[in-house]
């Protein structure tokens, strides 16, 4: 029964090469995504975690803003141009998907539960990596390519302007950026180390 699943999970795979086209409509990428916010698990069900899907001229100017807060004060030279070039690519899909976790949500039930308070921001963390895993999962189904990162937070001053640029409350917070598209190239081979090193099985 499960035959299913585990495909899709090794379905998904990291692509940088992408296109700024999308062969999946985007009312098809909007309920994708919602699907997953609804029904991916987040403590207590507090339903934490948050999403934003930006499209066109809307993810040109989300990947404006971070290339400019991440070559703000770098150096001139290697590291700046490939830094630059890293940014331009991801900027140069389809769309992206934003993720955040409404810390508002977070820290009232850490409130309402003292006891746990120090283990609600690690839940936090594993609902958006389930909820990014799944929505990553679904558009690689899709045949759309996409990658994670983590540039939402590279300064406050970011972190401020796409919050206003897209009217969101101040108490989300980022916790990644999925930039997707149909892919130009397929993903590079991937090597695995042995099983044996990362997976502990104990019976009586």
């Amino acid at each position: 029964m499960s035959a299913a699943y585990l495909a899709a999970v090794a379905t998904r795979r990291t692509t940088y090469a992408l296109t700024a086209k999308s062969s999946v409509s985007d009312e098809k990428i909007a309920e994708i995504i919602k699907h997953c916010v609804k029904h991916c698990p987040t403590p207590f069900n507090t339903q934490s975690s948050r999403a934003v899907l930006v499209i066109g001229a809307e993810n040109t100017k989300l990947w404006d803003m971070v290339s400019e807060s991440a070559l703000k004060g770098m150096a001139e030279g290697d590291q700046k141009v490939a830094q630059a070039g890293k940014l331009k690519a991801f900027g140069g899909g389809y769309g992206s998907v934003l993720f955040f976790e409404d810390q508002a949500v977070v820290d009232a039930i850490s409130a309402k539960i003292p006891t746990l308070a120090k283990q609600f921001p690690v839940w936090s963390n594993n609902a958006t990596g389930m909820l990014q895993h799944a929505v990553w999962t679904a558009l690689c189904l899709e045949g759309l390519g996409a990658n994670l990162q983590h540039n939402g937070a590279y300064s406050d001053e970011l972190v401020a302007d796409i919050h206003k640029t897209f009217s969101l409350p101040k108490t989300w917070t980022s916790t990644a950026i999925m930039p997707f598209g149909d892919p130009a190239a397929g993903p590079g081979e991937k090597a695995f180390g042995s099983l044996d090193d990362r997976v502990k099985v104990f019976k009586a």
